[in-house]
């Protein structure tokens, strides 16, 4: 007998279900889900008469106050230790662990009630959010990575542009100075994804920003299948997309400069796929030995430094 999944049993449950509530369901339903699923009739009426998850777990009667709160905060979101804390305070001890508890926390519990380990999880479960919870134990990473973000509507194809600096995860030997690692200006289609235009320089700046541009928006259908002038342009705050120089370029031009708020990438339609492409995947790809990199014609090749076994070339890249 085929074993169910998780997903096709909740899947069937939640048919069914919604057929008892109009008063519709049969055995005839019961009888051809079971044959199809492979289980018994009595299975599948088992699975009906359950109660569902949601009504399974009990919820909570204690709730939480101001001091709790600010107690979760202060433990980092370690409701063990807060209850240790909490416990400490009631039986007059004054010290969890070693510590003495925060004098705020001490006269917040003073008149409180004994409540178990078990049921502040749950308070603190049912009451704060995933997010909440998040920000305490991580801090502002974790909230945003708990948070639920709506999805934009996808632009047709030219019509909004993503600017980004990236820094290659390579050395390279520029024909005066020291080995250092170059940065690649991108102008990525946020309707099809497709790297419109670029530009390789030791530091960006303006200049580099401007040659993207000019990439991206000149038609040369021996290099490239793009060129069109957006409506809308989606930078960071890094400030050679606020240049004076960029800004008369994209006004001229009609074109929308939105600057996202700092530290907030899901802005963004979607992950840009050029850093998650450029970044190293194992430490072990990379060569055992100092890497140097030799101007090799308009290229640059480089190269172990023992054996000079060449690891890659990139025609066409000036200094």
């Amino acid at each position: 007998m085929a074993r169910t999944g998780a997903q096709e049993r909740a899947a069937v449950v939640a048919r069914l279900g919604r057929l008892r509530d109009e008063g519709a369901l049969s055995s005839e339903h019961v009888r051809v889900v079971a044959a199809s699923l492979g289980v018994a009739e009595r299975t599948v009426w088992r699975w009906i008469s359950a109660p569902s998850p949601a009504q399974r777990r009990p919820q909570s009667s204690y709730r939480l106050t101001d001091i709790d709160r600010e107690a979760f905060a202060f433990y980092r979101g370690n409701v063990a230790a807060l209850a240790r804390a909490r416990q400490t305070v009631l039986d007059c001890t004054g010290q969890t662990a070693g510590a003495d508890v925060p004098d705020f926390l001490a006269e917040g519990w003073r008149d409180a009630r004994p409540v178990a380990l078990r049921t502040l999880q749950r308070a603190f479960a049912d009451q704060l959010t995933t997010a909440e919870r998040a920000a305490w134990r991580v801090g502002e990473s974790g909230q945003r990575a708990a948070q639920v973000y709506l999805r934009r509507t996808d632009a047709p194809r030219g019509r909004v542009w993503e600017m980004d600096h990236k820094q290659l995860p390579l050395l390279v030997l520029p024909p005066r100075g020291g080995a250092l690692s170059p940065w690649l200006t991108t102008v990525v289609d946020d309707g099809c994804r497709g790297l419109l235009g670029w530009a390789l320089s030791v530091h960006p700046s303006a200049g580099t920003v401007l040659t993207a541009m000019r990439m991206a928006m000149a038609y040369e259908p021996e290099t490239s299948p793009f060129g069109s002038v957006p409506e809308r342009v989606r930078v960071d705050r890094g400030l050679e997309f606020a240049a004076e120089a960029v800004e008369a370029a994209l006004g001229t031009l009609a074109v929308v400069a939105h600057r996202l708020p700092p530290n907030r990438p899901t802005l963004r339609t979607r992950p840009p796929p050029l850093p998650g492409l450029l970044r190293p995947r194992r430490r072990h790809h990379m060569p055992q030995t100092p890497i140097q990199a030799r101007h090799v014609g308009q290229g640059l090749r480089i190269c172990r430094r023992r054996g000079g076994t060449s690891l890659g070339r990139r025609p066409g890249t000036t200094s």
